[in-house]
């Protein structure tokens, strides 16, 4: 994926970020809980490592969940108001471009190339901050789900996703809990 595409991959799953990070600090609560019930014989230091390791790896996943928040958001305060409204508006709020155009009274033809511009202008300022193509594969290595939106996102101007998605995303991330 290249820089536009993750910046696009990013503003689309903004708003769906709070509720996947809930559900890591629910999974990691439970798994937390969970290994205070474990005692006597049953107990060994497998298995606490890998409890251990499972809640790091966990850890390190909700972090760079919020840092994604964090990154778009200060994306969106340091670049132009009004191109930032339209990222907004087309990847978190999911608006059509005809509502877009209709919201800035341009042309739908402006619409697109507005955006397209909104998207170039964020990836030089993910670039300021030092957020490259590389750098932002290296740290979300582990979140296929985003490469799979990305994937979506490079052929399609906007990826809607559904609560089936999500649940799936989520279902990932307690599986990870549980792994040895």
């Amino acid at each position: 994926m290249n820089l536009k595409t993750w910046i696009k991959t990013i503003f689309m799953v903004y708003r769906h970020l709070p509720r996947i990070i809930d559900s890591i600090d629910k999974v990691f609560s439970a798994r937390a809980l969970n290994a205070g019930v474990m005692s006597g014989s049953a107990v060994s230091y497998n298995d606490v490592y890998n409890l251990t390791e499972n809640l790091i790896k966990l850890s390190q996943k909700k972090v760079a969940l919020i840092n994604l928040k964090v990154l778009a958001n200060l994306i969106a305060k340091n670049i132009d108001k009004n191109l930032a409204k339209t990222l907004i508006l087309r990847f978190i709020d999911g608006y059509s471009i005809k509502t877009i155009a209709k919201h800035f009274e341009i042309s739908e033809r402006t619409c697109y190339r507005r955006i397209n511009e909104a998207l170039g202008m964020a990836s030089m300022e993910a670039e300021n901050l030092g957020y490259t193509k590389e750098k932002l594969e290296s740290e979300l290595h582990d979140e296929t789900w985003l490469f799979e939106v990305g994937k979506e996102a490079m052929h399609d101007d906007f990826v809607k996703i559904d609560n089936d998605y999500l649940n799936m995303v989520i279902r990932d991330y307690k599986k990870l809990s549980l792994a040895n």
